[in-house]
């Protein structure tokens, strides 16, 4: 891989760090994590009546959380397979990467929701709940609800943007695929979430940011200047 590390910070940290900060001054400015919210509460007649619901629970809620397991699982397999075949043993620290990435946007995703105790939309008064409506900003400091920021369903697919930086290693075309494609689920998985009431759309975009910015810091971690001791993929073959 030869990438420049100047355009590379430009177009992978800088301008995602800029629609970041832009997008979510529109959210906070715009209230649109509430105007979003109301409009799918009262389109379910003033309550979160999907929220149980088998396409809502079963298909999106548990089917994403479980077809990023099994992806994960998928990686870990092929990741020990190279220790052994040298058809792969080319690939051992690209697959390192991909694991490490995809698991570790993944727990600090859920680290986070623990850690932070942001409230979910249903939790709120505006919406059945019992907690007076306040902003997310406000709610990181109240800490007071369940641990819903950021969102951790739509981690199980925005966690495998890490697949672009993937194919980014082997300039393959193949990354737009790896981009388009977890990009596709964490939107419809947050989606999903944010009709049943349990995340707003701002839970959903940090969640997408922490990800991209977690798989590019690994990525210039593995690929640009690795200390080798800490992330040679040797240590697991042993």
């Amino acid at each position: 891989m030869t990438l420049n590390l100047n355009k590379l910070l430009i177009s992978h940290f800088l301008l995602p760090f800029f629609a970041l900060v832009m997008i979510s001054i529109t959210i906070v400015a715009g209230d649109i994590d509430r105007i979003i919210a109301d409009y799918f509460y009262v389109i379910q007649g003033n309550s979160w009546a999907w929220k149980d619901s088998f396409i809502a629970e079963m298909v999106f809620h548990k089917g994403g959380r479980n077809l990023s397991l099994l992806l994960a699982l998928t990686t870990l397999i092929l990741l020990l397979t190279s220790c052994f075949h040298k058809s792969l043993a080319a690939h051992k620290k690209p697959l390192l990467y991909l694991f490490l990435a995809a698991a570790g946007g993944s727990l600090l995703i859920s680290f986070l929701k623990h850690a932070l105790a942001v409230s979910c939309p249903w939790e709120f008064d505006r919406y059945g709940g019992d907690l007076v409506y306040s902003t997310v900003i406000e709610q990181l400091f109240l800490r007071n609800g369940e641990g819903c920021f950021p969102a951790g369903q739509a981690s199980a697919g925005y966690a495998w943007i890490c697949c672009y930086f993937f194919g980014l290693h082997y300039q393959s075309k193949w990354r737009w695929a790896g981009l388009t494609i977890p990009l596709l689920a964490g939107i419809i998985l947050g989606v999903a979430q944010q009709i049943r009431g349990a995340h707003f759309i701002s839970h959903d975009l940090w969640t997408l940011a922490i990800c991209w910015f977690y798989s590019l810091g690994l990525f210039l971690l593995f690929f640009r200047s690795p200390p080798e001791k800490l992330i040679s993929p040797e240590l697991i073959c042993q």
